[in-house]
């Protein structure tokens, strides 16, 4: 039947249909949002009409989620290609064509009042298509709730449980899913719990979008069981499709200063076909004739897409070489190339420690002196039941550290004096450093370790470890300073440091293990207690009894000694990584550095390091 005859016999049938129901026009994703979708000023680099052609990989994304044959869409994709973006013309045509309840999940409550407000709604307010959609009473649309004339939009957060199992829903958007804590209190795990929200509804969809962290990440996990798509464009020149790899982009080898291939535009791309150069202005064409395949060969109901950064019109050839250049020497930084600029995971080989590689360590000068090299001091302290492990590191630039004292005391005005009142000499020189931060370890006789950080707040951080941080990030600070009468933070109070204990021993893992140069150094002589004490556990494979999945932890050797000396060690990297000594380079040698150490853990040296833009 005809649209418009289909209309008239409405009107005749529900007279009152006429003015508010108007049939969807038949169209996918991607015609819907190059008719319809405007990008408003205050969030798009490009304000102004949506147009897909200026980003060709996006338009099998977006036409997937009106594929009958699809339920699900799993997008794992680097930063700022647009994948976001595709998911808001899907909620858009939603809300125009094919309105049904939906959920959009951020990892935090706050970002989902932030996704609301300074993303969707702007998206709405600016399209006129949308804006109709817009009800009278403003009482209908809060930060979380949007209740249009035909559906409600809900906004929540991945670790609020009640949020996200509290309504049915048609349609649900999972945003940056490596995110999510894995529970959300004591329920189920928080895509689960949402998904569950679904199964009354028999043309369900649902969109994971994320860039990958880890192979037991979730949106790699979902990735591998979907059908598998990328994205292959033809070469000028020989016209063989290909998948766009990191590997095939290439630079003079005379050439290893960054911002000079980054600036003169010095990388290309090589054929992996004919190894004919392809530079940046053949990139876009080569997109509008792009196609996405299956590596797996098959169709199924979950359609994957994976998209890296070099597929991106905003990127050039030479600023991804760039980005790696800056990026290779830096674990971190590296990490984060990998993930947000390549789209693949992250995976690393942990090399076993022992007393006799560690020994080997150990540099020409003796406990309690400083080298040259080092330009600041931390400390860290594992708290026994009547005693203490402390260790003292010394750091210089791009990571590179050197023991200066480890021991046992007895009582807390031991550690005073060796971390506050001693003042350590250089081995050169006359010029001594103190100890400029030190973490406690507050899991025993906390309430001491509380009270000894309340007397020097400029000097120490509590800090409690943990097997992991959601959102894997090193360290979290939470006030427990609480005004027991009105329940609001104390201002001023104790902050609690959060310590993510697997990163911070993967990571003095990779500074025990590096070479040329060295990273981790020891005074020479080490006693054979520090040495065994500090390789005394090393990261095992175990299998989840429950749910059958295999994760890697750091566990004692078996019949290896005490831990104490290793405790104190990954306490002492934290405190440089929460000062940022740890980005300190030697190109800022000239600036003044003054150690910040403001809760956020965004502070850092007063020289700004510059960030990338993802």
């Amino acid at each position: 039947m005809p649209i418009k005859l289909g209309r008239e016999i409405l009107k005749t049938i529900v007279p009152y249909a006429a003015v508010e129901w108007v049939l969807p026009v038949k169209m996918t994703v991607s015609e819907w949002s190059d008719q319809f979708r405007r990008l408003d000023v205050k969030t798009s680099a490009e304000p102004g009409q949506w147009a897909t052609a200026r980003t060709p990989y996006l338009k099998g994304i977006m036409d997937a989620f009106t594929d009958p044959y699809v339920d699900e869409i799993t997008v794992m994709a680097a930063s700022q290609v647009g994948k976001t973006e595709a998911m808001y013309n899907m909620l858009g045509f939603i809300i125009d064509q094919d309105p049904g309840p939906t959920l959009m999940v951020s990892p935090r409550a706050d970002d989902a009042k932030s996704v609301s407000y300074n993303r969707v709604r702007p998206m709405i307010e600016c399209s006129p298509v949308l804006s109709k959609y817009i009800p009278i009473n403003t009482d209908d649309i809060t930060k979380l709730e949007y209740h249009f004339d035909r559906m409600i939009l809900y906004f929540a957060g991945s670790n609020s449980p009640a949020d996200l199992a509290s309504r049915p829903i048609r349609y649900l958007f999972l945003d940056e899913v490596d995110k999510y804590p894995k529970f959300s209190g004591r329920e189920a795990d928080p895509i689960k719990l949402a998904s569950e929200r679904q199964k009354t509804f028999w043309n369900k969809k649902t969109v994971k979008v994320s860039t990958p962290t880890t192979r037991e990440g979730y949106i790699f996990r979902e990735y591998d069981k979907s059908d598998q798509r990328r994205f292959h464009v033809p070469c000028p020149h020989c016209g063989k499709k290909q998948v766009l790899l990191f590997g095939q982009i290439k630079w003079p080898k005379e050439e290893s200063s960054a911002e000079r291939i980054k600036n003169n535009r010095l990388a290309w791309y090589e054929c992996g076909h004919c190894k004919k150069r392809i530079d940046d202005i053949h990139k876009q064409k080569m997109m509008l004739a792009g196609e996405w395949i299956s590596e797996k060969g098959e169709h199924n109901r979950n359609r994957g897409f994976w998209v890296s950064s070099l597929y991106s019109p905003w990127l050039t050839w030479s600023d991804i070489a760039s980005e790696f250049l800056k990026s290779k020497d830096y674990v971190e930084l590296l990490m984060n190339f990998v993930n947000s600029w390549l789209a693949e995971v992250w995976e690393e080989k942990i090399e076993e420690t022992t007393v006799d590689k560690v020994r080997n360590l150990a540099r020409d000068y003796d406990q309690g002196v400083v080298p040259d090299e080092v330009l600041v001091l931390t400390a860290g302290v594992d708290v026994q039941k009547d005693h203490f492990y402390y260790v003292i590191r010394g750091w210089g630039y791009y990571e590179e550290s050197w023991l200066i004292r480890a021991d046992r005391v007895e009582y807390w005005d031991d550690i005073i004096d060796c971390l506050f009142k001693t003042e350590y000499r250089r081995v050169s020189s006359a010029e001594t450093l103190n100890v400029y931060m030190s973490c406690i370890d507050s899991g025993f006789r906390t309430d001491e370790v509380y009270r000894f950080c309340r007397e020097w707040p400029d000097k120490t951080k509590a800090i409690k470890g943990l097997e992991e941080i959601t959102g894997g990030r090193f360290y979290r600070a939470n006030k427990i300073d609480i005004n027991s009468r009105t329940g609001a933070v104390i201002p001023g109070g104790l902050v609690l440091w959060n310590l993510n204990v697997t990163q911070y021993k993967d990571k003095i893992n990779r500074l025990v293990t590096s070479k040329n140069p060295g990273k981790w150094h020891i005074f020479k002589n080490p006693a054979d207690d520090y040495l065994m004490q500090f390789t005394s556990e090393h990261k095992v494979l175990i299998r989840n009894r429950t749910t059958g999945k295999a994760k890697e932890v750091w566990q004692k050797k078996k019949e290896a000694a005490a831990n104490h000396y290793l405790d104190a060690e990954v306490y002492a990297l934290a405190a440089a990584d929460i000062i940022r000594a740890l980005n300190m380079r030697k190109e800022d040698a000239p600036r003044v550095h003054q150690p910040v150490t403001d809760e956020s853990g965004r502070g850092g040296w007063l020289r700004k390091t510059k960030g990338s833009w993802i």
